[in-house]
């Protein structure tokens, strides 16, 4: 009996041992879970979060303030931040009222390529996009009618200017004849059949006289001057013959130089001559001119003389 009891209580306390085990397995593990740092959220993500809302909600008040460019800047600024799809509706919203409807129709088309947008937001955003291309047509079609009428106009005042010149122009023209016809006739002067030119034979021959004179006179230079540089000098009389050389040389140097002179005037005076001679008969002549050459003492210099 007593070991009936004993083994009763035994098994009794052992199972409670073991129910006790599990409880404290279960209290442990939910001390472990409890314990452990749960994972939390990238604190950057809500601050990214609150300057999208922030940028929204001045985009709003820009919206009510009629200040729609400003208002899409903000609200894609935003929509940059979120990638919210509303967001960038509402930018080209803002530019729909604002009348910028090419910018509207190219974030609109931008909007329904988007994958989060359904097809409610898609069939509206095709509806608007129709809608403003239609009205862009339209504007287009008037600025080109504007455009040509403006030409047509401009062609036209174009016309009327020249139109009134020319009258202008006939008008001046036909006084000034209507002028010049009531003008005396003057008497018109006769004018003299012009002559034939006449060469001045003399002053061509006293030109090519003087210019063979000045040619031999430089030849001769030459010579006497190619003598002294040949000579020797041994002794006074060499010194004295070098000198003559010298001497002899200038002077015929010098006889070129004032035969050139001469023959180039002459020969000047020849043309000049000859070009006058041709004048009409209205103009007087020249008066007539005569040259003598004849030679003068003292080394074979030449004298001109000439009457005017």
């Amino acid at each position: 009996m007593v070991d009936f009891a004993f083994a009763t209580a035994a098994w009794i306390f052992g199972r409670r041992a073991r129910s006790l085990r599990l409880y404290a397995g279960f209290l442990a593990t939910l001390a472990v879970l409890v314990a452990s740092p749960v994972s939390a959220a990238d604190p950057s993500d809500g601050a990214d979060l609150r300057k999208a809302e922030a940028a929204a909600t001045e985009a709003k008040v820009f919206f009510k303030a009629g200040l729609f460019d400003k208002a899409s800047g903000k609200f894609m600024e935003a929509y940059a931040i979120s990638k919210r799809p509303s967001l960038m509706y509402n930018a080209a919203r803002a530019y729909e009222e604002g009348l910028n409807f090419r910018e509207a129709v190219a974030l609109l088309k931008h909007y329904k390529d988007l994958p989060d947008v359904g097809i409610d937001g898609k069939r509206d955003a095709d509806e608007r996009i129709a809608r403003m291309e239609g009205v862009l047509r339209q504007q287009a079609d008037d600025e080109a009618k504007k455009q040509e009428a403006a030409r047509v106009e401009s062609a036209r005042m174009a016309a009327e200017l020249k139109k009134k010149l020319d009258a202008e122009r006939a008008e001046r023209e036909r006084l000034e004849r209507e002028r010049i016809a009531q003008l005396p006739v003057e008497p018109t002067a006769s004018v003299a059949p012009s002559r034939a030119r006449k060469v001045s034979w003399a002053l061509v021959a006293t030109a090519v006289g003087t210019g063979i004179l000045a040619a031999g006179a430089y030849g001769e230079a030459l010579y006497e001057a190619n003598q002294a540089r040949q000579m020797t000098i041994t002794d006074d009389n060499d010194v004295t013959s070098y000198l003559g050389h010298v001497s002899d040389a200038k002077t015929f140097q010098t006889v070129a130089i004032v035969g050139a002179v001469l023959s180039a005037g002459a020969a000047g005076w020849a043309l000049a001559d000859w070009w006058t001679s041709g004048a009409n008969g209205a103009e007087k002549s020249p008066p007539k001119t005569s040259v003598s050459v004849f030679p003068a003492a003292g080394g074979g210099m030449l004298s001109l003389r000439g009457s005017f």
